[in-house]
């Protein structure tokens, strides 16, 4: 296996790869993008062609195609293995490793593609959901859209699907683990379905694995329980991940870069069978950092198609703000009082719900119209609700000329004067801006614990930032030798070359120190300096650690004249004395060559 994952290598290229997902920007010999794994706005991750790897220097994520794709897609080396493969276009061998046994992972993938099996017959083929059939037809859902779906309804008699999953081969154990099943207390043996008597969608991921499922009782439910549920979190499904519908929709979302966004699957389905392809929905109003990463990964524009009183929810205004910082354009779909969400709308009036479709409003207009819709503007009490729930948005807009605009705009609403409304936005806390990047150019920042080893590994920078650094760490080993084993292997091999070549060199180091370099070389090939300007960071850098070396030898040997006197011992007094006027006369020559 290992010869295969070297020939996928060979024939992909990392740029290639990595471009297919986010795109990248070529800049000196890298290419740069904003980080797929971490929220900025300022790109901080970076691809090296030479070495064939990736680093962001914001989050620390690093590695080689493999190591991206399980990271991206949420998947295990074997996964990653396979999709490369496939982009390579290379058939891979029968591996004993991988045939031994599938991973607990992918029995859970395979349990969840025989459960939506099992409820997609009872919904669409047996007696036992003919009414739940009825009922999805007659909201005007297509058996075409069913299927595409794969919508299905769990019968009240969970042995049924019990015993279809046994004779598929599942354990009890794999049943439970999947979270559509529990077990019953008062008798080990018995268990029950989570979605007994439900509608029932499939929850998948973008790769069209099933992760679990979210079930919706029928109109008219004897007993009274929840609308919705969901699959409880297991090693497949993790809520604060999952957007439904993505599967489907992602190659109509990255072709305008557009999504809209609604709460529910049907509000979701709806739209899509009616030609709205580039749709999907979450579980509320409350937005997750992940699901938002995820759809920045294919929309530049976030149409929000929600409840209509979604802006006096909490959790939806921490979504907006969450949704800004990841620099969407967000809009929203207004469907006025007649409809309550995208479903109704679109089934009793698609040519409105096509209208205010095209006519989407900023979602800064909205906050501001919906704030002043819901309070009377005339009394006190109204003008402060109005400015304490719309200021911290406005406040919070990067473009001066954009947040001019809604602060006059709000100001004129409330009937004040944008000066006041201004005055009033300079109150509300600021968080300090970050930069990924801001170090990427200047020495790492120095702490006590780690003074020697930044300082070294700053030093090996700049050494690598040269056109020939093997020259260059020959003039070096005049002045000045590593103490970190690690950077002092790295210097050694360094030396050892007469004609510095990146790759023959990279791989040449042991495996361990590989991760090290890859490191070293990124932030080199980022500083960019000139060679005077470099000269002079050397000589800052060297006598920077020679003089902490000094520093710490004059205290050792304080101590010693300390002991001496007290003993005393003139003979040794008078060879400390000399001792350290010697080494003090270093220091001090040292630091006058401070640049």
């Amino acid at each position: 296996m290992e010869s295969q994952v070297e020939e996928i290598k060979k024939k992909l290229d990392i740029v290639d790869v990595i471009n297919r997902f986010t795109p990248l920007k070529k800049r000196g010999h890298h290419y740069i993008a904003c980080c797929p794994f971490h929220q900025e706005k300022t790109p901080s991750f970076i691809v090296s062609p030479e070495l064939q790897i990736f680093k962001c220097f914001g989050c620390g994520k690093a590695g080689d195609i493999f190591t991206f794709i399980e990271d991206f897609e949420r998947v295990d080396f074997k996964e990653a293995l396979e999709e490369l493969a496939k982009i390579a276009g290379i058939e891979l061998k029968h591996d004993i490793r991988f045939a031994a046994g599938d991973s607990k992972r992918q029995r859970l993938f395979l349990i969840n593609h025989e459960v939506a099996k099992f409820y997609h017959y009872i919904l669409t083929e047996h007696p036992l959901g003919k009414n739940a059939f009825d009922y999805v037809l007659n909201r005007g859902i297509k058996l075409e859209t069913i299927n595409l779906f794969k919508i299905g309804f769990s019968p009240t008699q969970p042995q049924l699907i019990v015993a279809y999953l046994t004779k598929k081969g599942f354990t009890p154990a794999e049943m439970i683990a999947s979270g559509s099943f529990g077990q019953s207390s008062y008798n080990r043996g018995q268990f029950y379905d989570r979605f007994r008597d439900r509608l029932v969608f499939p929850l998948t991921d973008f790769r069209d694995r099933i992760l679990g499922f979210s079930g919706r009782i029928l109109p008219g439910a004897k007993i009274e329980q929840a609308k919705y549920i969901n699959s409880p979190e297991t090693d497949i499904y993790h809520k604060s991940q999952t957007v439904f519908g993505l599967n489907l929709s992602k190659e109509f979302i990255k072709k305008d870069s557009v999504v809209i966004v609604t709460e529910g699957e049907f509000d979701m389905i709806s739209p899509f069978q009616a030609g709205y392809k580039n749709i999907v929905a979450i579980k509320g109003t409350a937005f997750t950092a992940d699901q938002l990463q995820l759809l920045r990964r294919y929309a530049d524009t976030l149409i929000l198609a929600l409840d209509s009183d979604f802006a006096g929810n909490n959790a939806a205004r921490k979504s907006i703000e969450l949704a800004d910082s990841f620099d969407f354009d967000i809009q929203v779909l207004t469907l006025g009082k007649d409809f309550k969400d995208p479903d109704e709308a679109v089934n009793q009036d698609p040519v409105f719900f096509r209208k205010q479709l095209e006519n989407t409003i900023s979602i800064w207009d909205y906050l501001i119209d919906s704030a002043v819709a819901a309070n009377d503007v005339s009394t006190v009490r109204g003008k402060k609700i109005i400015l304490t729930t719309v200021l911290p948005f406005i406040s919070k807009i990067t473009n001066s000329v954009i947040r001019s605009d809604y602060l006059h705009k709000l100001a004129d609403a409330v009937g004040s004067t944008v000066e006041s409304v201004t005055q009033e936005s300079l109150k509300i806390p600021q968080p300090k801006p970050t930069s990924p990047t801001s170090n990427i150019l200047s020495p790492p920042v120095i702490t006590p614990d780690s003074r020697l080893d930044r300082l070294e590994l700053y030093l090996l920078c700049l050494i690598f930032s040269a056109k020939k650094p093997a020259i260059l760490a020959h003039r070096i080993t005049k002045n000045y030798s590593f103490s970190t084993p690690r950077f002092l292997s790295i210097f050694s091999q360094l030396l050892k070359k007469k004609n510095y070549q990146l790759k023959t060199f990279a791989d040449s180091l042991p495996p361990e120190l590989q991760p090290i370099f890859q490191d070293i070389y990124i932030t080199a090939s980022a500083l960019n300096l000139e060679p005077l300007r470099r000269r002079l960071e050397i000589t800052k850098i060297v006598n920077l650690i020679l003089s902490q070396n000094l520093k710490k030898e004059l205290e050792t040997i304080s101590l010693q004249l300390s002991l001496a006197e007290k003993n005393e011992d003139s003979a040794k007094i008078k060879e400390l004395e000399t001792k350290y006027n010697r080494l003090l006369a270093g220091l001090s020559g040292l630091q006058s060559n401070k640049t």
